[in-house]
């Protein structure tokens, strides 16, 4: 007496039920095979699969098998490397020195970043795991920029391109040392184009033409931003840069003259860092943190002894300053200005959407995953 195949094709659309069922068939059917010596064996030989400390099997290559796809709610064709999720738990665990791997919600985290990656970028939200060429992955929309800062916040902006991406990061290396920054979800498609023979995280997403798979992609996007937030954004430890930054910003984006009086407000009682950079000819997009640093040493001793009142009143140089700092953020809020409004506020709204619908989709899992459990108990 079969008493599952009734259910099986009832369930097929549900892999966990679908699973256990599928289980108890075999059982049955194993004992079948006692009393049926031509039944052909080797229908009934599992593929070998590894535990995992994430909960999860992998297959002989690392690869994860499918129920890690639909606790996370990726595509099934999407196959994931464990290496991967090992590097960016790695990263989750320098945020909070009180977490753990057991603690970890790392199904969660990737989900959250998959549905932001698949909303702002359309090629993502297929079910296939293309192979993306160099050329092709260059064409894709390169990251965006929240209300919040956060990845999941209101949509301010969305890079469509490289040129955009990087025109971003060089102004916000001018705005640093004023303590102002725009935050960036960058997806990392440059490194795909341009350095990924040197990233070990990609290289079993890549197939023998250099291509890479759209699970490579996201993986490394969700490492690559974590790791970027365990960055230090600047040297300076006491005004480093954080969401005030962003939002300081953002206003100053959106009203008139806020940036001027903040620069004036920087420099009234002593000399800011980035006017003493100025002062000494530093080129701030061709020096690298270290040597910011030994200038940051002695800019500390410098700025105790300067009369700012009277180098600003007094000297022509604060005006080439103020000039070179109000061209700069003109260009940055020229590139807000003029935006689609209506296309931010709907992906805005598929990354909430997707998220509350993730919760909702993995509440009912984990009581049918339950339930489950129960029935294979029984009927054993």
């Amino acid at each position: 007496m079969n008493i599952s195949n009734s259910y099986i094709s009832n369930t097929s659309s549900n892999s966990i039920l679908g699973a256990a069922l599928s289980h108890i068939r075999n059982k049955i059917d194993t004992q079948e095979e006692d009393i049926e010596p031509s039944v052909n064996r080797t229908q009934y030989i599992f593929n070998t699969s590894y535990s995992s400390e994430f909960g999860f099997r992998t297959d002989e290559n690392g690869f994860f098998e499918q129920d890690f796809n639909m606790k996370t709610s990726l595509p099934f064709d999407y196959k994931i490397n464990i290496k991967s999720v090992q590097s960016i738990a790695k990263e989750l665990l320098k945020q909070d020195e009180d977490l753990s791997l057991s603690k970890l919600d790392i199904t969660g985290i990737i989900n959250k970043y998959y549905n932001s990656l698949k909303s702002v970028e359309k090629e993502f939200s297929t079910n296939s795991n293309d192979y993306l060429s160099r050329a092709e992955i260059s064409k894709l929309n390169q990251g965006f920029s929240t209300q919040d800062g956060s990845i999941s916040g209101e949509l301010i902006k969305i890079y469509e391109n490289i040129s955009d991406m990087n025109e971003i990061k060089r102004q916000n290396k001018i705005l640093n040392p004023l303590n102002l920054g725009m935050k960036l979800v960058d997806f990392s498609f440059e490194e795909a184009v341009y350095n990924n023979s040197n990233n070990e995280l990609l290289k079993p997403y890549m197939n023998k033409d250099g291509d890479i798979s759209k699970a490579g992609l996201l993986m490394n996007f969700i490492h690559r931003d974590l790791q970027t937030q365990n960055e230090n954004e600047f040297f300076i430890e006491p005004i480093k840069l954080n969401l005030n930054a962003h939002k300081n910003l953002q206003n100053m984006l959106e009203k008139e003259g806020l940036f001027e009086d903040y620069v004036i407000e920087q420099n009234s009682n002593t000399m800011s860092f980035d006017l003493y950079l100025y002062v000494n000819g530093v080129n701030k997009q061709n020096t690298n943190k270290d040597k910011l640093e030994n200038l940051y040493n002695q800019y500390i001793s410098y700025q105790r002894g300067v009369n700012i009142k009277e180098f600003v009143n007094s000297s022509s140089i604060f005006s080439l300053y103020t000039e070179a700092l109000s061209k700069e953020f003109s260009s940055l809020k020229s590139s807000f200005s003029n935006l689609d409004e209506e296309n931010l506020q709907s992906v805005s709204n598929d990354i909430k959407n997707l998220n509350e619908n993730y919760i909702k989709q993995r509440e009912k899992q984990d009581n049918f995953s339950k339930l489950i459990k129960s029935y294979i108990s029984v009927m054993q």
